[in-house]
């Protein structure tokens, strides 16, 4: 634990993916924390009339006014338009 600079022994039971990623066999590296809880990727849909005067900036602000630190990323992945409708 001194060696690698890691501060709780439960971690050597751990099975998470970011624990086990920074060891490699015969290279001493120092343990980089993490945040506990594994990281949640959501995706949301909306289905909007063609009078839309909704930005997306709008919605990014909104997630990271209420998420706050604990945002990471916003961003638009993808766009969508019926194609009987353009």
């Amino acid at each position: 634990m001194v060696l690698f600079t890691i501060p709780d022994i439960q971690l050597f039971w751990s099975t998470d993916e970011r624990f086990m990623k920074q060891f490699r066999d015969g290279i001493i590296t120092e343990f980089k924390p993490f945040s506990k809880y594994p990281p949640c990727t959501k995706d949301v849909t909306f289905w909007l009339p063609e009078t839309n005067i909704f930005h997306s900036n709008d919605l990014y602000q909104v997630v990271r006014e209420v998420g706050e630190d604990l945002i990471e990323e916003v961003k638009l992945i993808d766009e969508f338009k019926h194609p009987k409708t353009e």
